[in-house]
């Protein structure tokens, strides 16, 4: 993670933050250093010794790191946090949530709100694959339910159903268990990869094998890519009628 590698070490000589999730003062952060940044699903957590500062971009959101004498981007008024170091500053844009606590208090939070991360070293499959199965829903709505699997986003889904040969319309009690842990194993074999890629600075687009593919042929059997909003969640939605059953 980029912030990682700039942030690592620094000390916080200014804090402030909008936000009604403030559970210890923000006074405290001041003098902290920071640990490390880590991520959990769509959640960007900074550890600061004992404390952790959580950021949820969702759609809108930004992170900018900015050297001390760099002007910002963006109007003030879109700033909801503002970390200063004697290097670097962090700001968040237009960030929904912005939590401080300490971090075990936080992260024991997010492991009861989400489900396994495939990119945490204490991604449990076995978890993934029970808590697929008990969502009660169609397979291509509960991937995108954190906590089904934290981090799997729209472009994700539906690679990870096209790979697998899962209908996103299959109802996850039709599902057997070999597919349950064939879409599991792929979730975590593409969010692996997609890390990866971005890491090296390179595009995801290359390896898309279903995604924004509509009206061409399908890569696997050449026949036609279907598109729609999936109901309810009315999320772009690419299909091969041939190869996802």
């Amino acid at each position: 993670m980029r912030i990682d590698a700039k942030l690592k070490g620094e000390v916080v000589r200014l804090f402030w933050a909008r936000s009604r999730r403030l559970f210890v003062s923000p006074k405290v952060v001041v003098g902290k250093r920071v640990d490390r940044a880590e991520s959990f699903g769509k959640n960007i957590i900074l550890k600061l010794e004992e404390l952790a500062i959580r950021l949820h971009l969702m759609m809108y959101g930004t992170i900018h790191l900015y050297r001390l004498d760099e002007p910002l981007l963006k109007p003030e008024r879109m700033v909801r946090l503002w970390l200063e170091g004697d290097r670097l500053r962090l700001v968040a844009y237009n960030a929904p949530i912005v939590e401080l606590d300490s971090y075990e208090r936080l992260m024991s939070r997010l492991r009861v709100e989400l489900g396994p991360d495939p990119l945490r070293s204490e991604w449990n499959p076995e978890e993934a694959a029970r808590r697929l199965k008990a969502s009660g829903t169609k397979v291509g709505i509960a991937l995108l339910d954190q906590r089904v699997i934290a981090g799997i986003g729209n472009i994700l889904r539906n690679e990870i159903l096209f790979r697998a040969g899962i209908h996103p319309e299959r109802h996850v009690d039709d599902l057997n268990m070999e597919e349950v842990n064939r879409i599991v194993e792929e979730a975590k074999r593409l969010t692996d990869m997609f890390l990866k890629r971005k890491i090296k600075g390179e595009r995801i687009g290359p390896i898309l094998m279903i995604y924004n593919r509509f009206r061409q042929a399908c890569i696997n059997c050449g026949g036609p890519v279907k598109f729609y909003l999936q109901e309810p969640i009315k999320r772009k939605t690419f299909v091969c009628e041939r190869c996802q059953h």
